[in-house]
């Protein structure tokens, strides 16, 4: 399938219980196999060491971190796993059911193959909104239904969530509190009381907003029978896998940052993307400092900063925010290892770097997993993270699997569609144009009526030979109509009336009917059983 064929078929399903895999979950045998002949076949040479030990390295390293951070929150280990990873990845925050099923098709997939699931969760990222999006039903103060923002936590700017804490934990505490009001009318009990009692107790053991969400998810998906690992992307950074992934970039910067650009460029020309943003801004260039694919920040700050680097003789100069780092050296004698020693000794230092998105699933695929989930907003991004393996690595990327799925909050729906405000829009602007084709029997059978009907007729069927008559056949033709609107006056005010009532109805149904509800206010009932389908 070619990339603008699978561009234009990942759309999010619309319809209730509606599922999105590509390629089907049916064929994910096929793509795992490909993938691992695939990758067996690289001859790749990561500063001189070989792709394949790099990547039984980067598996033992990953596992290990993956099971230190389970065990480190108190957490059961799974009892099952073999020598290959399945990964997927979201950030830590409230997401709706459909990203959600990843986690569970996760779990199945690897089990069926004997393979270890690790969900990443993408803590670099920053945490731009710590608000619940609530619909509330209509009422006697508001007849239409709206959505409320309520907050989780007191906002106090963007900050990754590896340094996101909570502010107010009394606030924080209280969110059900906050909610409630806002569900009356609601036919269903959601699952957020009984979910946040877990949140709150992941107080205990950490500050950390985020991990307090996952922890509490992980628990649910236990209970239902998901038991996947995970790891903080922060701590896959910290592995000395990938180290060697980052230093092999930062030693080839000019020729990545090249082909990354020019990747981004061709992206954009081919889906006619006019943003300089979209899908990702590209690294830029200041003097002799190029952008690299990572961001940085000190450690207890709540800022990132861009990596820059430059190479200067025999070591690769660094700085993040306006400050010089440690430069990395280059130097022959001391080997790779050199390097590598100077870059873990940054982490020791507080001076922390993480992947980018795009170099996020870029490792995850070339250097961990045998198959990588994405939802649909990944997917559509690694098209581009594709183009830049083949350019910079020089080889076929493993492919990847897209899934989501829509699950509906039940909430009560308007009986009108998208179709009704179209077509009443049409009558309206008829009635007002064409009054005569809207007549009422009894008008039909006043002789000043058909008169002024048939003088319309007969001026519309003048085609006129000159600017000074179209101006008069217009105008007559004006005339006219609005001599005749007077006998469909009722009939247009009613049609107005009911052209308002169902755009209010429509509008309201996209509140009522949109996808993206955090999972925690589907009643358990519903939520369970569409998350478990994907363990069959």
């Amino acid at each position: 399938m070619t990339e603008e064929n699978r561009q234009r078929r990942l759309h999010a399903p619309r319809e209730d219980g509606a599922v999105l895999a590509e390629p089907p979950l049916a064929q994910a045998g096929a793509l795992i196999a490909g993938n691992r002949a695939r990758l067996a076949r690289l001859s790749l040479n990561i500063l001189g060491r070989p792709l394949a030990d790099l990547r039984r390295q980067a598996l033992e390293d990953t596992l290990a971190a993956a099971r230190g951070y389970l065990q480190d929150a108190g957490e059961p280990l799974p009892d099952r796993g073999g020598p290959s990873l399945f990964m997927a990845g979201h950030q830590p925050e409230l997401f709706h059911p459909g990203v959600w099923v990843k986690n569970f098709a996760l779990y199945r997939l690897a089990g069926s193959d004997g393979a270890t699931p690790i969900n990443l969760v993408v803590d670099n990222d920053i945490a731009k909104s710590t608000s619940l999006h609530v619909p509330v039903l209509a009422s006697a103060d508001t007849p239409w239904p709206y959505i409320s923002g309520v907050p989780i936590d007191r906002w106090t700017g963007e900050v990754p969530y590896e340094e996101r804490t909570v502010r107010d934990e009394s606030f924080f505490a209280a969110l059900p509190d906050r909610v409630e009001p806002l569900l009356a009318g609601w036919n269903f009990v959601p699952l957020l009381a009984e979910f946040w009692e877990e949140v709150r107790r992941q107080a205990d053991r950490t500050p950390l907003l985020g991990e307090r969400l996952v922890a509490a998810r992980r628990t649910l998906e236990r209970r239902w029978g998901c038991h996947n690992l995970e790891l903080p992307v922060s701590l896959l950074c910290r592995t000395e896998s990938f180290a060697w992934f980052a230093c092999h970039v930062l030693a080839n910067l000019e020729r990545f940052h090249a082909h990354y650009n020019t990747c981004v460029h061709d992206h954009r020309r081919r889906y006619g993307i006019r943003s300089r943003n979209h899908p990702v801004p590209d690294l830029t260039k200041e003097q002799d400092w190029l952008e690299t694919p990572f961001w940085a920040w000190e450690s207890g700050k709540q800022e990132r900063a861009r990596l820059f680097a430059r190479q200067i003789g025999k070591q690769v100069e660094l700085r993040a925010g306006g400050r010089s780092w440690p430069a990395l050296p280059l130097d022959p004698a001391g080997g790779p290892a050199h390097m590598i020693g100077v870059w873990n000794e940054l982490d020791r230092r507080g001076l922390k770097v993480r992947s980018r998105a795009l170099t996020n699933t870029l490792f995850a695929r070339v250097f961990l997993a045998d198959l990588f989930i994405h939802g649909i907003g990944g997917g559509k991004y690694d098209e581009l993270t594709d183009e830049i393996i083949r350019r910079f690595y020089q080889c076929e990327p493993p492919g990847y699997l897209v899934l989501s799925a829509t699950l509906l909050l039940p909430l009560p729906a308007y009986p009108v569609n998208a179709q009704m405000p179209r077509r009443l829009a049409r009558e309206v602007r008829d009635l007002r144009y064409n009054p005569e084709r809207h007549l009422p029997t009894d008008a039909l059978a006043d002789r000043e009526v058909r008169d002024l009907t048939a003088q319309k007729a007969a001026w519309i069927k003048r085609r006129p030979a000159s600017a000074q008559e179209r101006r008069e056949r217009f105008q007559v033709l004006r005339k006219l109509s609005g001599q005749l609107s007077r006998y469909v006056t009722r009939r247009l005010e009613e049609a107005q009336q009911e052209l308002i009532q169902r755009q209010h109805e429509v509008a309201a149904n996209v509140v009522l009917q949109r996808r993206d509800y955090p999972f925690c206010l589907y009643p358990e009932r519903l939520l369970k059983p569409f998350c478990t389908q994907f363990l069959a």
